[in-house]
């Protein structure tokens, strides 16, 4: 469409009256949505921080449920912005923050370091509450690298991206599977860290968990209005002056970065990033602008209902958390599947 094209329709939007029903349209999301983010915000600290199997006036609220409270509303941001970044670059909202292999890559060298006490020869100490987190952030960037370098290889389309996240998800979780199976007595812990808890959460891991997140989150929401460029397709993109395979090769990157520190110290929660910003998608409509501030909301609100569920379906043991999020996320999954799935051809 061209600018004279452009203006018309702008013309004959405003003096058919559907430009001031839009802006209003706008408007009334706007409100919602702040609306909705201040509800769920506010529901959050109130269950995180007073509801629980123990009564709170008999634990440490600041000591033991606000760090693991921000930890939850900081891996569910997260993973959620992620997910909206990984299915708007992808063009298919059926995608999660780990389809470029990083939750595989985390898994293996965490599981490496969980059940063979490995320290990046020496350079770690297997005493610092830090070195597991730090080889899931090394190993899913590693994994990343290695989908990026194989889909440049590939042509760098959109099927490429996935395809290679694929193929290289597949060679770390065979990698895993074998540590796995010689971890001996420390399975247990590994399992643990692979099915994602807020368990081990203290003060010391918060600010690796929450300024990342805020940080990532904030740049991304910087490029809402690019984000909604892509989804009118490759062609128009880069008509309208968007580089279009080096934006995507930044926003992927940088969900990547993402991704890694939300997994690196509580372990892989799935199904987040992959039915939060579909959610906000059918509330609000596809314009990022709003979708990302919805899924930060919505997704930091269910990553603390799935936290309190994990702590209180079984009085005096606690669930991984990432087993609750596959439970919900599942049937949401199969019902996109079933429902969507064919709009999205590839």
């Amino acid at each position: 469409m061209t600018k004279t094209d452009g203006i018309t329709e702008s013309l004959g939007r405003f003096l058919d009256g559907s430009a001031a029903t839009h802006i209003a349209k706008k408007k009334r999301r706007m409100i919602i949505l702040f609306g909705l983010a201040a509800l769920l915000i506010t529901v959050s600290i109130i269950v995180g921080l007073f509801v629980g199997p123990t009564n709170y006036r008999d634990v440490d609220i600041f000591e033991t449920r606000l760090p693991r409270l921000l930890a939850a509303i900081g891996v569910g941001i997260g993973l959620s912005v992620a997910g909206a970044a990984y299915q708007a670059v992808i063009r298919n909202p059926l995608v999660d923050p780990y389809i470029m292999g990083v939750s595989s890559g985390a898994g293996t060298l965490a599981i490496a370091v969980i059940s063979f006490n490995f320290t990046f020869f020496g350079l770690l100490s297997i005493h610092s509450p830090y070195t597991i987190a730090v080889a899931a952030i090394f190993g899913g960037l590693l994994a990343f690298g290695c989908t990026m370098a194989l889909t440049k290889k590939a042509g760098g389309t959109t099927n490429a991206y996935v395809l290679s996240g694929v193929i290289v998800g597949l060679i770390f979780g065979a990698i895993q599977t074998i540590l796995l199976v010689f971890s001996g007595d420390n399975v247990s812990n590994s399992l643990l860290w692979l099915f994602g808890s807020f368990k081990d959460v203290t003060w010391t891991h918060v600010p690796f968990i929450i300024i990342p997140t805020a940080v990532i989150a904030v740049i991304i929401l910087r490029y809402s209005k690019e984000l909604n460029l892509i989804l009118l397709g490759e062609d128009q993109a880069t008509q309208m002056g968007l580089n279009v395979k080096r934006f995507n090769a930044l926003i992927l990157i940088i969900a990547s970065i993402l991704t890694a520190f939300c997994v690196a110290f509580v372990g892989i929660i799935g199904f987040v990033g992959l039915v939060v910003p579909h959610l906000c998608r059918m509330i609000f409509g596809g314009d990022h602008r709003l979708v990302l501030p919805a899924s930060i909301a919505m997704g930091g609100f269910l990553m603390v209902m799935a936290d309190l569920l994990a702590r209180m379906i079984l009085i005096g043991q606690e669930l991984p958390v990432g087993a609750i999020t596959t439970l919900i996320g599942v049937p949401v999954f199969a019902y996109l599947l079933m429902k969507r799935g064919k709009m999205y051809n590839g």
